[in-house]
C-alpha cells in the first residue's frame, strides 16, 4: 500500500475507545457496544480508500448498528476489519480488558471466516513453531517452556474464564504451568502472549474472526498461531462453504487468514487489559494508549495521545 494506513485507522480507534470510555460501566451492553460501533464507522469512513468490510461478527444481528458493507471515501481498494469494542460487556460493567481494533490491507488480504467457535493457540518470535495444535496442551505448554528455556512451572498460560475450558484448565494446572484466567478479550490475551508482556501463550476456544485479526497482528510483530474452527452440525460446515472452506479438518496458520504482508493493525485501550491501559479523563480532554503495526516493515509503534477536547471535541 502506498500509504501507511496503520496511522490513519489508528484514530478510529482512539475516538472509538474515547467513545467507549465515556458510558463504560453504566450497565447498558447494547447501547455502548452501538455507540461505539457508530463512532469507528464514522472515523473510518474518512479514509481515502474504498475499504470492504470483512468478518463484522454482528453481521445482521438487528439489535447492533451495522457497519456498512464500504468504508472510506473513495480511492485505492483495500480490505478492513473493525473489532470496535471487544469485551463489550466488560467495559459496559467497568470491568477490565475492553480494547477497540482495526485492521487494514491490500484488497484480498483478509480471509473472511465463517462466525463460530474456533480453537486457537497463540505464541511469541520467541517461541516459534514449536507448538502443535493436535498435540494435547500439557506437551504444548512444556514445549515453549523449552523454547523459552523456562521452567514449566515458570510457564504462564492466558485462558478465557468459560465453563468449556473447565477440562483444559484442570489439565494445565497438572503440569504446574501458570494460569492467567480472563473474563472477555481473547485479542488482548493473545497479544499479550504475542509479546510476551503478561503470558507464554495463549490457548482456548474462541471466535474465528477475532483469530484473523491475531493473525493480522503475528504478520506486523512476529509470532506463531494455530487454529481449527469447530463445527457443531452440517449448518456450521454450510456456513464455512460459502467463505470457500470446504476442508473442515484444516489447521489455520497466519498465511491463511492474512495472505499479504501490506497490512498494518491498530488497538485502542478503552478499560486498562492484558494488553493496553485503558482511558484517562482528564479536566480538559482524555489520555489514551494505542498501538500500531505494520507488516511491510515490522514497526511497531506504542502511542499516548492526549486530547484536547476544549480545541476539537471528538465525539
Amino acid at each position: 500500500m502506498n500509504t501507511n494506513y496503520g496511522m490513519e485507522i489508528v484514530r478510529a480507534t482512539e475516538i472509538a475507545a474515547l467513545t467507549a470510555a465515556r458510558i463504560q460501566g453504566l450497565g447498558n451492553h447494547l447501547d455502548i457496544l452501538n455507540q461505539t460501533r457508530k463512532a469507528i464507522t464514522k472515523t473510518l469512513n474518512r479514509l481515502e480508500v474504498e475499504g470492504t468490510v470483512i468478518n463484522d461478527r454482528f453481521l445482521n444481528r438487528p439489535e447492533t448498528f451495522q457497519l456498512p458493507p464500504i468504508l472510506g471515501k473513495g480511492g485505492q481498494k483495500t480490505d478492513l476489519m473493525a473489532i470496535a469494542l471487544e469485551a463489550y460487556r466488560s467495559a459496559a460493567d467497568g470491568k477490565n480488558n475492553s480494547t477497540s481494533f482495526a485492521v487494514i490491507g491490500k484488497s484480498g488480504c483478509i480471509q473472511s471466516v465463517p462466525n463460530l467457535n474456533m480453537y486457537k493457540i497463540v505464541v511469541g518470535p520467541n517461541v516459534g513453531q514449536v507448538i502443535d495444535i493436535n498435540q494435547p496442551p500439557i506437551i504444548n505448554v512444556k514445549r515453549v517452556a523449552r523454547a523459552l528455556k523456562k521452567y514449566t512451572e515458570n510457564v504462564t498460560v492466558c485462558i478465557l474464564n468459560q465453563t468449556r475450558h473447565k477440562q483444559l484448565i484442570h489439565e494445565i494446572r497438572s503440569c504446574g504451568a501458570r494460569i492467567k484466567l480472563i473474563d472477555e478479550g481473547e485479542v488482548s490475551g493473545c497479544l499479550s502472549a504475542i509479546t510476551g508482556a503478561k503470558a507464554d501463550i495463549y490457548i482456548g476456544y474462541g471466535y474465528a474472526p477475532e483469530a484473523v485479526l491475531v493473525a493480522a497482528a503475528i504478520s506486523c510483530l512476529g509470532g506463531y498461531f494455530e487454529g481449527k474452527i469447530f463445527y457443531e452440525n452440517d449448518r456450521d460446515k454450510q456456513a464455512a462453504t460459502k467463505h470457500n472452506i470446504t476442508d473442515f479438518d484444516k489447521i489455520f496458520r497466519v498465511q491463511d487468514l492474512i495472505k499479504s504482508k501490506q497490512v498494518a493493525i491498530a488497538a485502542t485501550g478503552i478499560t486498562d487489559g492484558e494488553f493496553l491501559e485503558g482511558v484517562r479523563f482528564t479536566p480538559n480532554g482524555a489520555i489514551t494508549r494505542s498501538f500500531v503495526a505494520r507488516g511491510e516493515t515490522h514497526t511497531y509503534r506504542t502511542l499516548e495521545t492526549r486530547h484536547f477536547f476544549d480545541y476539537k471535541p471528538v465525539f
